[in-house]
């Protein structure tokens, strides 16, 4: 894979149309699957190519899966040398396109962490890189390392060696995962009813075939016909959803139930969000519409 600085392009461009200044021509570039994606080439001011590392041309690592579920992923990071220093993370697909996409690199991004983390306790990043550094093995607990794992969904797990100076010593190590969906449940969960009540408060009832868990959320009905519309599908909605707000279990909820939930806007479209859930949808995604008192 190869990454183009745009002003090389550019400077072809305008040398072969020489009559013409750069500020009448756009650049077109076309993405994986031929999304073309437009560049004002006035506002171009530097181009170049980048060579892209080496991944995986070695055997100084060996990323292992230890434990994988709709929630749960862990990974084994084993280097062969068990006295070198290394970094070890976890990344999903945005944070793993960003991170070459706009950034140039993982250590980029990675580095960026650093520097926040660093700037908490007021210090400089290379001050607090040890802490962040590994020697042996070393187990990746997904939940804890990077936080909510999310279902059906692609991460990275990389590493790299890298002294206490920062210097990178070895390529990159990365290995591609992705967890499986939720197991799907024969819960029958019915609405029988959701009741407005004062201080933008509702009653839902509900009604559940078995004492399998379920989720019962409200999201403003702009918000779940955006992001249904913007992502695509429900389910893509509801995974954005579980990403910023993870289920926590104020949200979850067994048999059959009167639950009290909170609408923060009076008079206000939303939409009660209701399904199975055990670290991900285990069955179909019900919206329902209704008025906040």
């Amino acid at each position: 894979m190869k990454k183009y600085n745009l002003l090389l392009l550019v400077l072809l461009i305008t040398t072969s149309l020489s009559a013409q200044t750069k500020s009448d021509y756009n650049l077109l570039v076309h993405k994986k699957g031929g999304q073309p994606v437009t560049f004002d080439a006035a506002t171009v001011d530097s181009i170049s190519f980048m060579k892209m590392p080496a991944f995986n041309t070695g055997d100084d690592f060996k990323i292992e899966l230890s434990e994988v579920n709709s929630s749960t992923l862990n990974v084994t990071f084993t280097p062969k040398d068990e006295k070198l220093t290394y970094y070890a993370s976890l990344v999903d697909q945005m944070g793993y396109d960003k991170a070459w996409d706009e950034l140039g690199s993982l250590y980029t991004l990675d580095k960026q962490w650093w520097e926040y983390l660093a700037s908490v306790y007021g210090k400089s990043w290379l001050e607090i890189l040890p802490s962040q550094l590994s020697t042996g093995k070393y187990k990746l607990v997904g939940t804890e390392d990077y936080s909510f794992i999310l279902w059906d969904h692609v991460y990275y797990a990389y590493c790299y060696g890298m002294d206490s100076d920062g210097e990178i010593s070895t390529p990159y190590y990365i290995q591609q995962f992705r967890t499986p969906k939720a197991t799907p449940s024969a819960n029958v969960i019915t609405v029988e009813s959701i009741t407005p009540g004062e201080d933008q408060k509702i009653v839902v009832k509900v009604n559940a075939s078995n004492g399998d868990q379920y989720y019962v959320g409200a999201q403003k009905k702009t918000y779940v016909d955006y992001y249904v519309q913007t992502l695509g599908s429900v389910d893509a909605m509801f995974k954005n959803l579980a990403q910023s707000m993870r289920p926590t279990p104020v949200f979850l909820h067994n048999g059959n139930k009167e639950i009290e939930l909170y609408c923060n806007s009076a008079n206000t479209d939303y939409v009660l969000i209701i399904c199975g859930y055990d670290g991900g949808p285990t069955t179909p995604i019900q919206l329902i519409d209704f008025k906040s008192k």
